[in-house]
């Protein structure tokens, strides 16, 4: 099984950390890594463990993360 692709547009993602609190398998963590608005962004850590439940993506105030179900099935 590939991973599922999990995108997070780190120009917009603000390091809220819900997608975070919100991820069952902790796919998802907030990382060391900063934007050009000096928001530190959350990153993909465990794709692999990725159930496409897609809690991150609902919660995501600002629209950053994307799950991707059509890469998956085409890779």
């Amino acid at each position: 099984m590939n991973p599922v692709p999990v995108h997070i547009d780190g120009e917009i993602c603000k390091g809220c950390g819900l997608c975070v609190f919100y991820c069952p398998r902790d796919v998802l963590e907030i990382g060391d890594a900063m934007n050009r608005k000096g928001f530190t962004i959350c990153s993909v850590v465990r794709p692999e463990d990725c159930t496409e439940c897609k809690l991150c993506e609902m919660n995501c105030p600002d629209l950053a993360i994307c799950v991707d179900e059509e890469e998956k099935s085409s890779a």
